[in-house]
């Protein structure tokens, strides 16, 4: 199924089971899935629209996914059996997923609240350098109109460090890291 282009309205998969599918180029942000199961499949770097997954669960390791909400837009997955590696929540109600049992995925909510509180905190912390508190900002930002979110810890520390997820979450009010 690699690279199949689908024009908008033209897909529309019921009951479906997609297994060990190579989904990487498709244009997925076209396609409506409802009730469908999709295990190890590769979607790397795609966007998929909130409102075209309907009731689906996803199992093995998502990388560099979007979905992506037209504002306050329920995206109503299964992610218990996944790996969210890289995964954005994009204007995503997400209190209709179920989270990734992994110890490594946190599940927040009251983001935007969290994130507004931090900002004044980060002001006014003394033991963070301007570029620890820059780097924070930038990262805090892209979180100010979100509610909820699932993050990976242990992919942000990847790519962060262990001392910069400490202080993420830390100025998110989260004490997991």
């Amino acid at each position: 199924m690699r690279s199949i282009g689908i024009a908008k309205g033209e897909a529309v998969f019921t009951n479906c089971v997609f297994s060990s599918c190579d989904m990487r180029g498709m244009t997925l942000e076209n396609a409506t899935f409802i009730e469908c199961t999709f295990v190890k499949c590769r979607f790397n770097d795609r966007i998929l629209q909130a409102a075209n997954i309907v009731n689906c669960s996803f199992s093995g390791k998502l990388v560099d996914i979007t979905f992506e909400g037209n504002g306050k837009q329920k995206l109503i997955a299964n992610f218990e059996n996944c790996i969210l590696d890289g995964v954005r929540f994009v204007n995503c109600d997400l209190t209709q997923c179920i989270p990734p049992k992994s110890q490594n995925h946190l599940y927040v909510e009251q983001v935007a609240s969290r994130v507004k509180n931090a900002m004044t905190n980060i002001d006014n912390d003394p033991n963070l350098s301007d570029d620890e508190r820059k780097v924070l900002v930038r990262s805090l930002r892209k979180l100010e109109h979100v509610e909820q979110y699932i993050f990976n810890t242990l992919h942000m520390k990847k790519i962060y460090g262990d001392v910069f997820v400490k202080q993420f979450l830390s100025s998110l009010e989260l004490n997991k890291a």
